[in-house]
């Protein structure tokens, strides 16, 4: 129309473009990057691309319904915010911006252990159901104490993520000296200085922001009740990650609905419904950690197939365009959780450029919805795509 605004985004690549200008290159590359040669992080969009549709043609649609629930919330649209840790590396409106963005959109804001915000912070300026991620800071006394302060913050579901026993090994983060996560402050921002010179911007906001990117729910979970930094949550979680003995205790302690992240087979998807699971999340982490795990959409059948009448079953990884959405959930997803996509936003412009990439993901999802004829996505399945032949 004339006169009208041209959005900043026509893509979640233009996001990505955006980022990748306003960002530092050791930020934007922790965002970006995946473990080893990249070919999990890769596979999960190629697994994308190689499922077709089969419309139903002579259909008129109008507004597709596209409202679910998610572990007992109400939801807009069936497309989820994946926890990510170190948002406020990106920028300084970082969880609580994305927070009240996914508020606005009607959806659900997943808060990472590993948030430079506080579970109590993001809850105070939230407007929609937030959901917290658990890692095993401290072992289980800071597993303990997190779980405790999300309970009293009223934080609707709890989402354990159970794929990192060991640190996955980013090859880009290596290269940039960022080995312990987006750990920039005061004291080490002279290493950093070839890359933040030549982003004024970001480091005007990150000055603004007081120069320090902490753990903000770590607090108290040092030695000795101290905060606890990068390392030695790093050390922590390497020394105690959470085992399924440890999943039946989360269980008993939190009230609420509880779902596993990071799984990838049959044989998981069981394990987590018999220790007390209402949900689960196939992923792979974004392709972050285990280089060479398969993509999480060509898993996700086989674990449809094992508990699908008894989970709700969540899919990340690789989620890029409206139409991926409808994909999986024709393959038997509840929903989908989106990671990168959120954060490009938040580099590019902050809490308004997170707004934009729900807006757009949501438009999409309705225009894939409406070409295929489907007037709900409560009448997707298998039927409605194309998946390839695999011996």
């Amino acid at each position: 129309m004339l006169g009208s605004r041209r959005p900043q985004f026509v893509n979640v690549d233009d996001a990505r473009r955006l980022a990748r200008r306003r960002l530092p290159r050791m930020i934007f590359d922790y965002v970006d990057g995946g473990a080893r040669s990249e070919l999990t992080k890769d596979a999960n969009r190629a697994a994308f691309e190689e499922v077709t549709f089969r419309p139903r043609m002579a259909v008129h649609v109008g507004t597709p319904h596209t409202e679910t629930m998610v572990m007992g919330a109400p939801v807009s649209m069936p497309l989820l915010m994946s926890p990510c840790g170190g948002l406020r590396a990106v920028h300084p409106d970082g969880d609580s911006g994305v927070a009240r963005a996914a508020g606005r959109a009607g959806t659900v804001f997943t808060l990472s252990s590993a948030s430079g915000m506080s579970i109590e912070e993001v809850r105070d300026t939230a407007s929609g159901p937030l959901w917290f991620q658990l890692y095993f800071l401290g072992g289980r006394a800071g597993a303990e104490v997190l779980v405790d302060r999300a309970a009293r913050a009223n934080y609707r579901a709890l989402v354990v993520t159970v794929d990192t026993p060991v640190v996955g090994v980013r090859e880009r983060d290596v290269r940039n000296g960022m080995t312990q996560g987006p750990n920039v402050n005061a004291r080490n921002i002279v290493h950093f200085a070839p890359h933040v010179a030549v982003r004024p911007r970001w480091l005007y906001n990150f000055v603004r922001d007081g120069m320090s990117i902490e753990l903000a729910n770590a607090t108290a979970l040092g030695p000795g009740g101290t905060p606890m930094r990068p390392e030695q949550a790093s050390a922590a979680l390497i020394s105690e990650p959470p085992t399924w003995t440890d999943i039946e205790w989360i269980r008993r302690q939190w009230k609420g609905p509880l779902a596993i992240k990071g799984l990838l087979t049959a044989d998981d998807a069981r394990r987590a419904l018999d220790h007390g699971a209402d949900a689960v999340v196939v992923s792979n982490h974004g392709g972050r950690q285990l280089d060479g795990a398969p993509a999480t959409l060509r898993a996700l059948p086989e674990i449809v197939a094992a508990v699908g009448d008894q989970l709700e079953i969540f899919l990340d990884g690789g989620v890029r365009r409206g139409s991926d959405v409808v994909k999986a959930l024709a393959l038997g997803a509840r929903a989908v959780m989106i990671g990168r996509p959120y954060v490009y936003a938040l580099g590019a412009r902050g809490e308004r450029g997170v707004d934009e990439v729900l807006s757009l993901l949501r438009e999409e999802l309705h225009n894939a919805m409406g070409l295929m004829g489907c007037h709900s996505i409560r009448d997707l399945d298998a039927s409605w795509v194309v998946t390839p032949r695999r011996d």
